[in-house]
């Protein structure tokens, strides 16, 4: 990350409880975390011509990931602009020539609440006709088929994955919990380990079909129980990304307890996984 850009952070001004005493805390930890530091641009426009990503900043985005998102795309000197529910309902996706919509954590139901049946065609046909979408935690519970535990236990999401969002944490399922946690990283030339936030966000499960349907690769797993934490999949002719933990969250830039800290950025997984969905080879 540049000087710069983590001195604009660096007054991140976040504020947290007392950290949890039970491993299963649900939104706890999540909902201690508050913005209160000069918010990022809704548009940010990067050297040369590519094309320019979307960012979800509708109701029920967390400000705290979309901040880190957009700190994310700055560093990276990706052109971005920020779209809301009525922006994409619009036909944005579209018109905007965007390469990528990435769906940040938050409250998925609240996404499905305020974007409807038409949000989640507009997406679909956005990503089966080349687009990229990627989803964290929300964003990833959002884009499958269905949920097991926490809201709405059933159908739910928009389909881009056909299988399940598994949320653990509200199953208070081990290894499942609020707070850092160890993945298993399955993609060379990184690290086999990475401690990553997780706040509630799911692992996937889908069956051997889809897997070769949509050429699923699993690229980190939740230790213990081996469930895949992050894949990468194929939807028309669209790539697709998710992810339970936060990626973009970056540790040293929250004040919440040494607990919490880990000095290692995640970005590196979240390059490759932009790259991916946009096309690129790395």
């Amino acid at each position: 990350m540049t000087t710069a850009l983590r001195a604009a952070l660096v007054v991140f001004a976040t504020t947290l409880a007392a950290p949890p005493a039970s491993a299963f805390d649900g939104e706890s930890l999540r909902s201690a975390i508050t913005f209160a530091g000069p918010r990022g641009p809704d548009r940010f426009d990067g050297p040369g011509d590519a094309a320019p990503i979307a960012l979800y900043d509708g109701a029920g985005a967390w400000d705290v990931g979309v901040e880190h998102l957009k700190l994310y795309l700055r560093d990276r000197e990706r052109t971005y602009r920020t779209l809301d529910a009525g922006d994409l309902l619009a036909g944005a996706l579209e018109r905007g020539g965007y390469s990528t919509l990435v769906m940040p954590g938050g409250e998925s139901w609240t996404y499905l609440d305020h974007l409807g049946p038409e949000g989640a065609g507009l997406i679909l046909s956005f990503v089966r006709g080349g687009g990229g979408y990627v989803g964290i935690c929300a964003g990833a519970f959002y884009a499958t088929s269905h949920r097991l535990g926490g809201m709405r236990t059933g159908p739910y999401g928009i389909g881009l994955l056909d299988g399940t969002a598994f949320d653990g944490t509200a199953l208070k399922r081990e290894p499942f919990l609020e707070g850092m946690m160890d993945f298993r990283i399955l993609l060379e030339g990184l690290a086999s380990v990475y401690r990553i936030v997780l706040l509630g966000g799911p692992s996937f499960r889908y069956t051997p079909a889809e897997a070769r349907s949509k050429s699923i690769e699993v690229w980190a797993e939740f230790q213990q129980i081996d469930e895949p934490a992050m894949i990468l999949l194929r939807y028309g002719r669209g790539r697709v990304f998710l992810a339970g933990p936060h990626l973009e969250v970056e540790e040293p830039l929250l004040r919440w307890g040494e607990k919490y800290q880990d000095p290692e950025s995640d970005w590196p997984i979240l390059d490759r996984a932009m790259a991916r969905v946009s096309g690129a080879v790395l």
